[in-house]
């Protein structure tokens, strides 16, 4: 009678076929950050530049006199003289500052509200679907001067 001989058999699962699995698993999942990466580039880009919209009209108006709306469009007086206003046309943000030159500030652009509150102005920027809100208020003058070490002359 044949023995079956066990050891003879090596169809089992070796140690070079979990080192060739293992490394092909590493191979792969060191391409998922990268991928994951790629993803979020257009979110994180489009993210970005809302925050600098909303940065530099911040600018602007710390230093306005005052604020008003007409037509859709957000127009600052300056202290100085200079009335800037910021317009949606097309499907930009521009800045035109009396009346004059196209400064774009965010492209492709949705829709944009503006809303006077209080000492300044809430911001609604729509942007690839995502709306972004901010409220951005007039400095007041006692900071104006507490920061740049001055004392009224008032």
């Amino acid at each position: 009678m044949p023995k079956n001989n066990i050891a003879a058999k090596q169809d089992g699962f070796t140690m070079i076929n979990m080192l060739f699995a293992f490394a092909v698993f590493l191979l792969l999942v060191s391409f998922f950050p990268f991928a994951l990466k790629v993803m979020k580039t257009e979110i994180s880009t489009t993210s970005y530049k809302v925050d600098l919209f909303f940065e530099h009209i911040r600018k602007d108006i710390v230093q306005a006199k005052e604020l008003s709306i007409s037509d859709g469009s957000l127009y600052l007086r300056m202290e100085n003289g200079n009335r800037i206003r910021y317009q949606k046309y097309n499907t930009n943000i521009r800045r035109q500052v009396n009346e004059a030159g196209n400064e774009i500030l965010l492209q492709n652009v949705d829709n944009v509200q503006y809303e006077i509150v209080s000492n300044g102005v809430v911001v609604s920027v729509e942007v690839a679907k995502k709306v972004a809100e901010k409220r951005v208020s007039m400095a007041p003058i006692i900071f104006n001067f507490i920061q740049w070490g001055t004392t009224p002359t008032e």
